[in-house]
């Protein structure tokens, strides 16, 4: 079988360590060599990895030389070069603290968990699992049904996530069906009702606020007899102008605006 072209070397900055040693698999058995030695694998990686890695092995290895090194020395001391790893503590706090976001799916939530759960060491990671997908969950109600189940195991939590999430969503498409008028409806339309509605209602506030005030003063005024001395709205007895001299007809007892005597008409004319 012709070689193939060779492995580009590694970049840190545009991959991960992992990544790489995975192309590094697939290489070889693009290539037909996953049976080689290890003396040979090492040889292939080290010629292939790049000047960088190179420069690196040989520092961590020092002060044995790096071909005297075996495959499985140099992995372990590159890989806790690239990617150290991180205390148990540190990864079980970031573990606890991994909640569901506001629309994150189940499964990409349970994933999450399960990557932040590679260096916890839990002694049953099942069940630490399950018991942060509980604590986690955005869903209030499907956490308050997952705590009312006893005995409950990962798989059958993750299942009862899952269901109520398609369910939510299944509803939610109901809704928009049930209720498409409202989607057809242009923006501008519907401020322009909402304005003609809002001037409507001002309107017909009005006019029943001025019906409201006039039942008021008549039910007010009404069974009151109109004062004879000065027109208002009480008793003749309660008149302030009873005793007042009227500048029209010089009578006692009224004002000019409501004397009923007839004008005087001057002689002389």
């Amino acid at each position: 079988m012709a070689s193939l072209a060779p492995l580009p070397p590694f970049v840190p900055a545009s991959e991960s360590w992992d990544s790489y040693l995975t192309r590094f698999d697939c290489y070889l058995q693009a290539n037909e060599l996953t049976e080689v030695s290890k003396e040979q694998k090492w040889g292939l990686f080290l010629s292939l990895c790049g000047p960088e890695v190179f420069e690196t092995a040989r520092a961590l290895l020092a002060p044995e030389a790096v071909q005297a090194a075996p495959w499985d020395t140099i992995q372990e001391k590159l890989c806790n070069h690239y990617v150290p790893k991180p205390s148990k503590i540190a990864a079980r706090h970031a573990f606890y603290h991994r909640n569901q976001a506001e629309g994150e799916s189940i499964n990409n939530y349970t994933t999450a968990l399960q990557q932040a759960a590679m260096y916890c060491e839990f002694r049953d990671l099942d069940d630490a699992l399950m018991d942060q997908i509980i604590c986690g969950v955005w869903d209030i109600r499907l956490q308050r049904r997952l705590l009312a189940k006893p005995d409950l195991r990962l798989q059958k939590a993750i299942e009862e996530a899952v269901a109520s999430e398609a369910t939510k969503c299944s509803a939610q498409e109901i809704r928009k069906a049930s209720s498409p008028h409202l989607a057809r409806k242009p923006v501008p339309v519907h401020h322009e009702e909402a304005s003609s509605d809002e001037a409507s209602s001002s309107e017909d506030d009005d006019v029943h606020q001025t019906k409201r005030e006039c039942r008021k003063f008549q039910k007010k005024s009404k069974g009151q007899p109109e004062c004879g001395g000065c027109g208002g709205n009480h008793s003749r007895a309660k008149c302030r102008f009873r005793y007042a001299i009227c500048r029209k007809c010089s009578r006692r007892g009224h004002i000019a605006k409501v004397c009923r005597s007839a004008p005087s008409v001057n002689p002389l004319h």
